[in-house]
């Protein structure tokens, strides 16, 4: 009888310890209080010198932009590609962004005029603004929750606030629901989810501060 409770005793540690360590690796166990974690990925975020970038959507959101990709540099400047819908036609325009000049590529080569024609749409220059995009919208970000690690990453649920959603390309007029996915180590934003109606929005930033050499072609 000894030897069976001392079996049955060992069993329930082995499976007590296996539980823990999925809990873990499921991302549901030692979760960092949210607010703590935004405040600390605002300051992560003000040290940034460039990103590569990615918007993309799901389902059928009210955008112009509909997917938007390439590299930021903190002063504004900024290359990559834009899909964009105007007056019902999907437009595939290649842009390169320096200073107050914009070269986009529609078809065939780059053409020059005044960056409102891209900015209009979205903003690069917006992303890595403290006053416009990602540290204003972890600073005023709502009722948040960390919910889940995913692949280094705390994922946290919030209310976000419409004026930093508006400036890095998503156009609301009020608070959304979201989530925004911060790196464990570096504390930076890595990815912002926008839940709209009839879809979503989903800003992925990496590559930071490569500092790629960006200028007119």
């Amino acid at each position: 009888m000894s030897r069976l409770r001392t079996l049955l005793a060992t069993l329930f540690a082995v499976a007590l310890v296996a539980g823990c360590s999925a809990d873990k690796d499921s991302g549901t166990a030692d979760l960092p209080p949210a607010q703590p974690l935004l405040q600390q990925s605002t300051e992560a975020m003000k040290q940034v010198t460039s990103v590569a970038f990615a918007l993309t959507t799901e389902g059928t959101p009210d955008l112009p932009v509909r997917a938007m990709n390439g590299d930021l540099l903190r002063n504004g400047d900024a290359r990559g590609d834009v899909t964009a819908v105007q007056l019902g036609l999907t437009l595939e325009i290649k842009f390169i962004l320096v200073g107050p000049d914009l070269y986009f590529n529609l078809a065939g080569g780059y053409q020059k005029t005044d960056k409102s024609m891209i900015t209009n749409l979205l903003d690069p220059a917006a992303i890595l603004d403290p006053e416009r995009g990602i540290p204003l919208l972890l600073t005023q970000a709502k009722d948040a929750k960390a919910v889940a690690v995913e692949d280094g990453a705390v994922k946290v649920d919030a209310t976000l606030p419409a004026a930093a959603v508006t400036a890095i390309g998503v156009r609301v007029t009020e608070d959304l629901k979201g989530s925004v996915w911060i790196d464990e180590d570096t504390k930076r934003l890595t990815k912002v989810r926008m839940d709209l109606a009839g879809g979503s929005a989903t800003l992925t930033l990496s590559d930071f501060n490569a500092n790629p050499e960006i200028k007119a072609p």
